[in-house]
Order: structure tokens, then C-alpha cells, then sequence
């Protein structure tokens, strides 16, 4: 009997190293994406070369040394992984009026860059013209079609990996506003840059390329509702490209607001909770904030609920 419950034993210390060793080897930052992730033939290069100018390197070694001492149970890797994600909310906060931060991860990261206050704020003139504000959320209602926004812009620039998946939560859980979606089917591009975006002379391209974009898939959606009111779309099998996602997030808001998660589930969910953690959204932390003024156009009802905090059980 002895022999068996030490066998037993043995099983399960060799089935927690494999385990183990399996999370870390998904951490690895050899494996993060080069180039941010970004997607082929987005034009996101001019604004990437300056956030790389702008983050000087012995800072972010301050940063990164200061975050493994205040958090001796995360690793170097993982600290790699969050400032890969952290970078690419920098280029969200560049570009947008208004970016909430929806990880508690990604901003624990944020907030260690704050703490060397004349680096920051260099860092912050150098990327934005402006200070960088981190504003938190002191409200506990959830913002869902900002996060919606947010996930839409994200996914047009940035291959959604396991690990945003993980950190920033579930994405295209919430419908983007009805008027959010007729501002881009009926104004101007220039129109919808001077309400939505920020523009500046590095991402000028940028942001006409996602007002196009918006359009374009407006346009495929009417074209797909008159074919077959209830869509039809292809699973989602990988992570990766989730521009597919961004059109069935775009249709299902615009034609069924109300009814938008049941619709979108079947394919928004289709493998990928698979190797999630099972949170389907989160509120976010903070925001970030370089213009007082605009708005991102975030309004319209919503059933949809949220996690109670932010990460919502999400963090690595």
C-alpha cells in the first residue's frame, strides 16, 4: 500500500513539473512576436520607430529592475511579455482620444514607468508631444462599447496572441455603438479622425487606414446581410490575425445590438476558450489621457456585464 501512494505521489510531482515547465516555456521571450505583432501591410512602421526612440534603454532596465524586486514572483520573461503588450497600449494611446487600460498586468507595468517621474515624462513628450496621464477608474460600472472600440482598433493593427488573449481578457465580447458604427458608415474620413483619433504627422497614415477599414467592412457587412440576414462567418481556430473576428464583431453590432453575444459566442469562442483562463471581460484600471477634450464615441446600451476587477482572474 506504502509503494503505491509514493508511486502515486511521484505521478503527480512529474505531472507538475511537466505542467510547469509547459507555462514557462509559453512565456519564453525568445518567442514574443517581432516588429509588436503588428499585421502585414498595416502602415504602423513611422510610429513604431518613434516609440522605440522614445523608450530609452536604460530606463526601461530601471523599470524592469525595480518590477522584479517589488514582484520577486514574476519572472524576466513575463516582464518581456507585459512590455510587449504595454508597448502596443502605447501605440492604442497615441492614436486614440480616449484609451482605457483593461489590463491590471499591463498596468502594473505602467505604473513602475510613473514611479521614475523625469524619465516618464520624457518618454511621454518624446512619443505624444504631451504628458502621458495615467487617470485610474474609480467607477465600478463597466465600459463596454469602449472596450469594444478598443478591441476592434486593436485587432486591425496587432495579432491577438494566447498571452493577450490571457492579460487583456476575452476580446469582441461586447458590440461596438450603434452610433459609433453609423458616425463611420456616414461621415468623412477626416471627419472621423478629427472625433475619434489623435492625429499627428506619424500616424496620419495610420488612421486613415483604420477609417477606411472601418468602412470597408460596414460596407461587406450590408452586402452580407442582404445575402443572409444572420451572417455567416468561419470560426475561429487560431491566434493570430483576428481581423475575420473585428468584421463578425462589426456585423452583429450593427444589425443585432441587442442580441450581440449570442450571435457572436458561437463564433467569437469557437477554440480559443480552449487555452484561456475562462474570464470573458474585464473593467478597466485606468486610462490614459494626452487631450482633455473628445470623445470616443462609446454610448448606446448594453446587458453585457464585467468582471468586478480588472485582469478578472486573467492574470498570469
Amino acid at each position: 500500500m506504502t509503494g503505491v501512494v509514493i508511486f502515486l505521489i511521484g505521478i503527480g510531482i512529474i505531472a507538475a513539473i511537466v505542467s510547469s515547465a509547459k507555462k514557462r516555456k509559453k512565456l519564453l521571450k525568445e518567442n514574443i512576436p517581432g516588429n509588436l505583432g503588428v499585421i502585414e501591410h498595416v502602415p504602423l512602421q513611422p510610429l513604431l520607430e518613434k516609440l522605440d526612440k522614445s523608450l530609452d534603454v536604460e530606463y526601461i532596465h530601471q523599470v524592469k529592475r525595480r518590477f522584479l524586486k517589488d514582484h520577486p514572483n514574476r519572472s524576466e520573461d513575463e516582464f518581456e511579455w507585459l512590455l510587449f503588450e504595454l508597448k502596443r497600449y502605447f501605440v492604442m494611446a497615441n492614436i486614440l482620444k480616449k484609451a482605457p487600460m483593461f489590463s491590471e498586468d499591463v498596468d502594473e507595468i505602467w505604473h513602475e514607468m510613473i514611479l521614475f517621474t523625469k524619465e516618464y515624462q520624457g518618454f511621454s513628450e518624446k512619443f505624444l508631444g504631451k504628458m502621458l496621464h495615467h487617470i485610474p477608474n474609480t467607477s465600478p460600472e463597466p465600459a463596454p462599447q469602449e472596450r469594444a472600440f478598443f478591441d476592434w482598433v486593436f485587432s486591425q493593427m496587432f495579432e491577438i496572441t494566447q498571452f493577450s488573449w490571457k492579460t487583456w481578457g476575452s476580446f469582441f465580447k461586447h458590440p461596438m455603438a450603434g452610433t459609433v458604427l453609423k458616425d463611420f458608415r456616414n461621415h468623412t474620413e477626416d471627419e472621423l479622425i478629427e472625433k475619434y483619433f489623435q492625429a499627428n504627422e506619424d500616424n496620419r497614415e495610420l488612421l486613415e487606414y483604420l477609417a477606411g477599414r472601418m468602412k470597408q467592412q460596414l460596407v461587406v457587412s450590408e452586402k452580407i446581410y442582404q445575402a443572409n440576414p444572420k451572417g455567416s462567418f468561419s470560426k475561429q481556430r487560431t491566434y493570430g490575425d483576428m481581423t475575420a473576428l473585428s468584421l463578425m464583431m462589426v456585423f452583429f453590432s450593427y444589425y443585432y445590438f441587442g442580441q450581440y453575444w449570442d450571435y457572436a459566442k458561437v463564433y467569437a469562442f469557437a477554440e480559443i476558450t480552449k487555452y484561456t483562463s475562462g474570464c470573458s471581460n474585464a473593467s478597466f484600471c485606468g486610462s490614459s489621457s494626452s487631450d482633455d477634450s473628445g470623445d470616443n464615441g462609446g454610448g448606446g446600451d448594453s446587458s453585457c456585464s464585467s468582471c468586478s476587477s480588472c485582469g478578472g482572474g486573467c492574470s498570469s
